[in-house]
């Protein structure tokens, strides 16, 4: 994973993120909205039960999640159990992830 000081950057419109360019990049922004560490960072990590991300931080991580992807996300596709590996689904479902 990159450096933690590394800020998450916004999205080149039509840009297309390998899944490991967005498990990285999901890090980076877990870590700069919710200090979580990214050693602990992986495609299986729960938000909540793993990463210890509360509902703000949550909600903080995905609105920044939105920027950087350039995509919009609907609070129905979110639960509690949300793995990394499952918002990354989320984004390959909207054409981010090749």
């Amino acid at each position: 994973m990159k450096d933690s000081t590394q800020a998450t950057k916004p999205n080149q419109i039509g840009k297309k993120w390998s899944e490991g360019e967005a498990l990285e990049e999901i890090g980076q922004l877990l870590n700069k909205t919710c200090g979580v560490s990214l050693e602990i960072v992986t495609a299986d990590s729960r938000l909540v039960e793993d990463l210890n991300v509360d509902s703000l931080g949550m909600l903080e991580a995905i609105i920044e999640a939105e920027d950087v992807f350039d995509v919009s996300i609907d609070a129905g596709e979110l639960s509690p159990s949300l793995t990394i590996g499952g918002l990354i689904a989320i984004l390959a479902g909207k054409g981010v992830i090749h």
